[in-house]
C-alpha cells in the first residue's frame, strides 16, 4: 500500500487554530479582570502559541513509526529531565508553591512534567503495539505480563510524580493507562480488578481526609495540609469560603454572575485567585455565560473527534491507540479543571488544555498534535 503523503488535515487544524486564538483571548480577559499589564501577558501567550504551532507543524512531517521506534529513548531522556527537579528546580516558583516542578531556563519556567505525558503516552503503545505482534494467542497469562511490563515502565513516573507531590498530574496518566488496556482489549477480569483496586484506593483516600488519625497516615504517605483542605472545600466550599475554600467559592460566585450570555455591567466582576491558570474557565463562563461555556465544550469534543477520526481513517493500529490515550488523557484534563472550577470536582491544579497559562503545556500538546496531524492515509 502507498501513503498519500501531500494530504493535510484542514478538518483537524480548523478546532487546533481556534484554541490557539482563544488561548490569547482567554489570557487577555484573565489579566484585565485581575487588573494586571495586559500587553506582556498577551505577547507572552502569543511567543507560545506561535511556538506551539511552530513544533505542530515541524512533527506533523515526522512518520508517527519514527516516534514509536524511539520512544524508548525519548521516555528516558524525559524521565531524566524531570529528575533534575530534585536539584534544579525554579525557586522563585518554589517560594510561590512550595512545590519543585518547574526548571528554570533563561526566562521561562519549563515543567517536565508535561513532556513526560507525551512521552509516556508514546512508549506505552509502543511497548503494546510489540507484544500483539509477538503473542498469536492472547490468554488471560499473557495480558497479565502486558500489564505487568507496562506498570514496570510506569514506576519510574509514578515515582518522581511522588516525589514532587504531583497526585493530579498523577491521575493523568492512570487515565492513559486505562485507557490503552481497553482499547488494546486486556481481558476483562485483569480490568474488572485493577479498576476495583483503585476505586476501593480513592474511597480509602477520601475517607482519611476527614478523620485526624486519617491525617496522620496521609502526611506519612507524603501528603501535605493544603491538598488535604482541597478535599475538604470541595464538600462544602462556602462553609469554608474565607479560608481554605475561598478559590472554590469565587470560582462558583465568578460562574453565577455569568448567567446565560454573560456578566451584566451592573454587576462588579468577581475576583477568582489563580484565574489565569486552575480557574481560567471563569473567564469563558463570566464574560460569555452559559453560551460561551457550551460552545468551548462542543470545541473540545469537535477537536476530540476530528483526532479520533483522523486515526480511525488512516487504518493504523498505533495511529488509533495513541489518538486515544492522547484524547483521554486531554479530556481527563478538560473534565478535572471544569470540574473543579464548577464545584464537581476537587481543585487539583490541572491544567485546561489550549486556555490555562502555562507555555510547557502548549509545547506539548503542539508536539503531539503534530504526531496525529501527520498520521498518512492508506491509498
Amino acid at each position: 500500500m502507498k501513503f498519500k503523503f501531500n494530504e493535510f488535515n484542514y478538518a483537524l487544524f480548523l478546532p487546533i487554530f481556534l484554541f490557539y486564538l482563544l488561548s490569547v483571548a482567554v489570557q487577555y480577559g484573565a489579566a484585565v479582570y485581575d487588573q494586571i499589564p495586559v500587553r506582556g501577558v498577551v505577547f507572552k501567550q502569543i511567543v507560545f502559541c506561535l511556538m506551539s504551532l511552530g513544533l505542530l507543524l515541524v512533527t506533523q512531517r515526522v512518520k508517527t513509526v519514527v516516534f514509536l521506534k524511539y520512544s524508548p529513548y525519548f521516555y528516558g531522556f524525559s524521565l531524566v529531565v524531570m529528575a533534575l527537579l530534585h536539584r534544579f528546580y525554579d525557586p522563585a516558583m518554589f517560594q510561590i508553591t512550595g512545590t519543585k516542578r518547574w526548571l528554570r531556563i533563561g526566562g521561562f519556567s519549563f515543567q517536565p512534567s508535561e513532556l513526560v505525558k507525551l512521552t509516556f503516552i508514546l512508549v506505552i503503545v509502543y511497548l503494546t503495539l510489540i507484544y500483539e505482534q509477538n503473542v498469536k494467542q492472547r490468554t488471560v497469562k499473557s495480558d497479565l505480563l502486558y500489564v505487568g511490563k507496562i506498570l514496570l515502565v510506569s514506576v519510574p513516573t509514578f515515582l518522581l510524580m511522588y516525589m514532587q507531590k504531583d497526585f493530579g498530574t498523577s491521575l493523568v496518566f492512570v487515565i492513559c493507562l486505562g485507557a490503552l488496556f481497553m482499547i488494546a482489549g486486556v481481558h476483562w477480569k485483569i480490568m474488572t480488578t485493577m479498576t476495583a483496586i483503585l476505586v476501593i484506593l480513592g474511597a480509602i483516600l477520601i475517607a482519611l481526609v476527614f478523620t485526624e488519625y486519617g491525617h496522620q497516615i496521609l502526611y506519612r504517605l507524603n501528603f501535605k495540609t493544603y491538598q488535604l483542605d482541597r478535599v475538604r472545600a470541595w464538600v462544602d466550599p462556602f462553609a469554608y469560603s474565607q479560608s481554605i475554600g475561598y478559590q472554590q467559592s469565587q470560582s462558583l460566585l465568578s460562574i453565577g454572575v455569568g448567567g446565560f450570555s454573560g456578566r451584566s455591567e451592573a454587576i462588579n466582576p468577581i475576583y477568582v485567585p489563580v484565574r489565569e491558570s486552575d480557574m481560567v474557565f471563569t473567564v469563558i463562563a463570566e464574560t460569555f455565560g452559559f453560551l460561551g461555556s457550551v460552545s468551548v465544550l462542543f470545541l473540545y469534543f469537535y477537536l476530540f473527534y476530528q483526532i479520533i477520526y483522523s486515526a480511525i481513517e488512516t487504518n493504523n493500529k498505533g495511529n488509533v491507540y495513541f489518538a486515544i490515550v492522547f484524547v483521554f488523557g486531554l479530556l481527563f484534563q478538560v473534565f478535572e479543571n471544569i470540574g473543579a472550577a464548577i464545584g464537581l470536582l476537587p481543585l487539583t491544579g490541572i491544567p485546561l488544555p489550549f486556555l490555562s497559562q502555562g507555555g510547557t503545556s502548549l509545547l506539548v500538546i503542539g508536539c503531539g498534535l503534530g504526531i496525529i496531524l501527520g498520521f498518512k492515509k492508506y491509498e
